[in-house]
């Protein structure tokens, strides 16, 4: 159990230090694993870490009914296979995309595709599903070019293989590279949520990617 706890903290820490996806201009198939290393920042007290972790682990346990019975969640999600975003004009494919050795989230392979975090949460089912997409590749803009243009009540259409989930843009925020709030994006919520990824703000040529990373925040719509 101990090693287990170890094991998510590397994790945790290893998606802070390159949450999203952005393409490296100079290969548009890299992933963000290309990245340099960066020392990972202790100036945070090590029990604030484990503290995060901790409740992650401990909201994602049903509270319990009036009755003191175990609620149940019947909402099971999608096996994503395409994204709409219509105010943008993007139907793109989508990728499954998981993590790397070091521990790091993948991202596309084609720039025009969108990756989804497949080992996290589907689409529809409780919690934070997340997807990231490139900006811009070697040959031009890429599938999230336009994302920071979308507007709060914007959808994002996700669909599987027999049916379609609507999002509902309600927060767009941007965050420095390696101070993006991990738990805040992949972390566990008593709603159904999309959170969609990609780089913005200056390009970096010695890092090979942007200073900052753009996170579109989205509910799922109501019956």
């Amino acid at each position: 159990m101990k090693n287990l706890f170890v094991k998510t903290i590397l994790f945790v820490l290893s998606i802070v230090l390159l949450t999203a996806c952005a393409s490296n201009t100079e290969n548009p198939k890299a992933s963000i694993a290309d990245e340099p290393k960066k020392p990972v920042d202790v100036s945070q007290p090590e029990t604030e870490v484990e503290q995060v972790v901790e409740d992650a682990i401990v909201t994602s346990i049903p509270a319990p009914s009036a009755e003191g019975l175990t609620l149940t969640d019947n909402r099971v999600g999608i096996q994503p296979t395409r994204i709409e975003i219509p105010a943008l004009h993007v139907d793109a494919v989508i990728e499954e995309v998981g993590r790397l050795e070091n521990g790091q989230m993948g991202v596309p392979q084609n720039p025009d595709h969108v990756g989804w975090f497949s080992p996290g949460v589907k689409p529809g089912s409780q919690g934070s599903a997340v997807m990231a997409g490139h900006v811009d590749s070697l040959t031009g803009p890429a599938v999230f070019y336009k994302l920071v243009t979308l507007e709060i009540g914007d959808e994002i259409i996700v669909h599987g293989d027999d049916e379609a989930l609507t999002f509902i843009v309600t927060k767009k925020e941007e965050y420095p590279r390696q101070n993006a709030p991990v738990d805040k994006i992949f972390g566990f919520t008593y709603t159904s949520t999309l959170n969609l990824i990609t780089c913005t703000g200056v390009f970096d040529r010695k890092a090979k990617t942007h200073d900052n990373r753009l996170v579109i925040y989205t509910e799922l719509k109501k019956p």
